[in-house]
């Protein structure tokens, strides 16, 4: 098979303080909100508890990356296969969602669940002067790269499954 990148892509992961500041700052207004609707006290607290539990939970997990299903690196071969690895040292190569998001601040890149038994967590990568260049390569890839051609292979999985019926 033909190389599709001259080079690979290889990103670790670090932790991000800016999604950081926005998670809280989305919990504080949550919970602010949840506070001047008019419900029993009871009611109120108990959804707050779940807003600062969740919210806990995804800083952890994706702004501050020190959960055991953190993602900590992301890499892409010549051929265009994209794996991940989480904290503990597990490897998966998922496939990319339609919804994955592509601009030059911000990368978010989520997962279809196909041999997983849960979705995978999304990807969220804001671009600091560290890792500039490595995400240039990254959304050319996403745009022009492995994804399209992805889709494409699907299309024509699809076809020899219907053919065969």
């Amino acid at each position: 098979m033909k190389p599709i990148l001259h080079q690979a892509i290889h990103l670790p992961l670090k932790p991000c303080y800016l999604i950081l500041v926005l998670l809280v700052i989305i919990s504080i207004a949550s919970c602010l909100i949840i506070l001047f609707l008019p419900l029993q006290l009871i009611f109120k607290l108990a959804i707050i508890l779940c807003i600062i539990v969740s919210g806990m939970y995804i800083i952890l997990r994706d702004a501050l990356l020190i959960l055991p299903n953190s993602w900590q690196f992301l890499d892409i071969d010549t051929k265009g296969q994209l794996t991940i690895t989480n904290r503990r040292k597990q490897l998966f190569s998922p496939i990319l969602a339609d919804s994955s998001f592509i601009h030059n601040q911000l990368i978010i890149l989520n997962f279809k669940s196909s041999d997983f038994r849960f979705s995978l967590p999304p990807i969220i990568l804001f671009t600091t002067h560290d890792n500039a260049n490595s995400l240039r390569r990254l959304r050319v890839w996403l745009r022009w790269g492995k994804p399209a051609n992805q889709a494409q292979e699907d299309l024509l999985v699809d076809d020899l499954i219907e053919t065969k019926d």
